[in-house]
């Protein structure tokens, strides 16, 4: 066994050519990683979207079986609007990117205190994503497709 000196260098830690030969392979490897971490970010961000229009349809369902009244909804431009048969109705905006397409048919849905629904389907579609949302006329909760 030798011993070192203060002034001995010959393995002192990595060299300039090791440390850039990991850096490189570094690099590499986070340029193959990154498409799919942000193709797996969109997936989370629709993923997001179809739950939040979920809550919202569980949302008006209570609040018709609370009030005792029917609640008719519609959409507008990402929106959702409600009408308790008031003099104005109320919006509800949904948490959409701009490029998401939402349609729904029938145009408008009517929820009764009764629990129960207007057959209806909520379509949304976004980067190449497409999802169906059944309104289940007895039970008037949503259901993917």
């Amino acid at each position: 066994m030798k011993k070192r000196f203060a002034g001995d260098t010959r393995s002192a830690g990595f060299s300039l050519f090791e440390l850039l030969t990991v850096l490189v392979m570094l690099g590499i490897m986070a340029g193959i990683a990154a498409p799919s971490v942000g193709n797996f970010l969109a997936g989370l961000d629709f993923r997001k979207q179809v739950g939040d229009i979920m809550a919202h349809m569980r949302a008006i369902r209570l609040q018709a079986v609370i009030s005792g009244q029917q609640i008719k909804m519609s959409l507008e431009d990402h929106n959702l609007l409600l009408d308790r048969g008031q003099e104005e109705q109320e919006v509800q905006e949904l948490d959409l990117n701009p490029e998401s397409e939402l349609t729904l048919e029938p145009p408008v849905v009517i929820f009764t205190p009764q629990s129960t629904v207007t057959p209806a389907t909520i379509s949304l579609s976004s980067d190449g994503r497409n999802r169906t949302i059944s309104l289940d006329p007895l039970t008037a909760l949503p259901v993917i497709r």
